[in-house]
């Protein structure tokens, strides 16, 4: 009888997919991010165009893809959650894929992406992104690169991933190319082999990209687009500069890297083919390290350490550690650590679990979420407050990155000002928005009364244009009411 051989590999992705859901589902909802991406694409799922009816200031592939499968799945919560767990089992899925195609054996590929998982600890208390989604593909590019890099086939895949990377994040589609094409400079310098290498990639780029554009000329989404997607840049550069202190120990840790990996270069002892890989791996983690800015908080900057880490263990694993492990009488130290970091990952989830939190029922679109019940009776104060004045015939426009927890599941869309961020609102879009405001008669205005409880990517300028010009008309928990009169 033949015996069926378990995978045990198969295991370990079980087991990432159920941290992952454990994660996701164990923690509250906060009042960022992930709401923010959530509103957009509940408008999108409600009959909203991305651009025309959100200000949205990334490219749309991301957007696109969550609400065909909020059509499928029901636009609520548990539907981003879910995809969210799959989106990002996905990516450690194609980083083991990566390891294993570097030849480094299963419990070594599992060992290494369990490291990284703890290092990226924060990533898993987050709903997937556009930043999550570009990284996946660029992963895939580096596949991409090991299988078919001297078949001319390879630059016809890497300018359709180019154009995917592009319209799922415009800036990282930028990085991952210049990544790309500096690699391709340094092999064969500005010589016909490189020019024409670009061109392959370009005739597939370019078309791609026309046809996407033609299209959102098609349903009138196109000027917007635009507008919202590189008119706001330099307003949201000069705005939104800022560094978090959870960034700085993976910032720290690159260049570190990056001197190593020149040093490996220069060695002559180490083998052609090595070196092309480590080279084309430092240069698209050079490139993707541009991703941290100008916001260079934890969650940009793990998008290009993912690139280092990668880059660094397949040093260390080629020219040190499979030389040393290649008796497996000594692996057992690895299984015994690896097992110790997938322990520690589910012992850290328990203390970040807050069992005094509230759900929302089936008819929410925050269905599948938890808040706590302070910010429960928030959104239900606020929420009948809305209503009221709708009876009265009377709009409500909040101005705070809390606007889309209140106006969701009364289903009002307020555009642009449901999220008023510096470099979100196209171009001169402060002052866009100031003029639309100071048009917008019969409504309420509602701002933090207290400054410090701004996020710091909201106008400064529009609060105190709405302070000077508008009268106060009382306040509700911590925000004052404003009329245009």
């Amino acid at each position: 009888m033949k015996k069926i051989k378990l995978d045990l590999s198969w295991l370990f992705f079980i087991y990432l997919f159920l941290l992952f859901i454990f994660c996701e589902f164990s923690h509250e909802c906060n009042f960022g991010d992930d709401l923010w991406n959530f509103q957009s694409i509940f408008k999108m799922y409600k009959g909203g165009l991305i651009y025309n009816y959100n200000n949205v200031l990334i490219t749309p592939l991301f957007y696109v893809i969550s609400k065909f499968i909020f059509r499928i799945f029901g636009g609520n919560f548990i539907t981003f959650k879910l995809y969210s767990a799959i989106n990002i089992l996905l990516k450690y899925i194609l980083i083991f894929f990566l390891f294993r195609k570097f030849n480094f054996s299963n419990l070594f590929s599992a060992f290494y992406i369990s490291l990284l998982m703890l290092i990226n600890y924060n990533t898993f208390f987050g709903c997937t992104s556009y930043n999550e989604l570009a990284l996946i593909f660029s992963i895939i590019g580096i596949l991409i690169y090991l299988k078919f890099y001297k078949n001319n086939k390879y630059h016809f895949i890497q300018g359709f991933l180019i154009f995917l990377i592009f319209f799922t994040k415009q800036t990282t589609g930028f990085y991952y190319a210049f990544g790309i094409i500096l690699f391709e400079l340094l092999e064969f310098g500005f010589s016909k082999v490189f020019f024409k290498n670009q061109f392959l990639k370009i005739i597939i780029f370019f078309p791609c990209l026309l046809l996407s554009l033609v299209y959102m000329f098609y349903i009138g989404n196109l000027n917007n687009f635009i507008d919202l997607c590189f008119g706001g840049i330099l307003e949201f550069k000069n705005n939104n500069f800022g560094i978090s202190e959870d960034a700085i120990p993976l910032l720290s840790s690159i260049i570190p890297i990056i001197i190593f990996s020149v040093m490996i270069l220069t060695l002559n002892s180490v083998d052609i083919k090595i070196k092309k890989n480590i080279k084309f791996l430092l240069c698209l983690a050079f490139g993707m390290t541009f991703n941290i800015f100008p916001i260079i908080n934890f969650y940009h900057t793990h998008m290009a350490f993912s690139m280092y880490f990668i880059l660094f263990f397949y040093i260390i694993h080629t020219l040190l550690i499979s030389q040393i492990f290649n008796d497996n009488s000594k692996l057992y130290i690895f299984k015994i650590i690896c097992l110790i970091i997938i322990i520690s990952l589910y012992i850290r989830t328990y203390f970040y679990i807050d069992s005094d939190l509230v759900g929302f029922d089936k008819s929410s679109p925050f269905y599948g979420s938890f808040v706590s019940k302070e910010n429960f009776e928030k959104i239900e104060t606020i929420t009948n407050y809305i209503s009221e004045k709708q009876n009265q015939g009377i709009k409500v426009v909040i101005l705070s990155y809390e606007a889309a927890a209140y106006n969701l599941p009364l289903n009002i869309n307020n555009r642009e000002l449901d999220l008023p961020f510096c470099g979100n609102l196209g171009y001169n879009g402060i002052q866009k928005t100031i003029n639309k405001i100071s048009n917008m008669k019969n409504t309420e205005f509602l701002i933090f009364t207290n400054e410090d409880d701004c996020f710091w990517q909201e106008s400064m300028e529009i609060r105190e244009y709405i302070l000077e010009n508008f009268k106060k008309n009382g306040e509700l928990l911590n925000y004052s009411i404003y009329t245009n009169e």
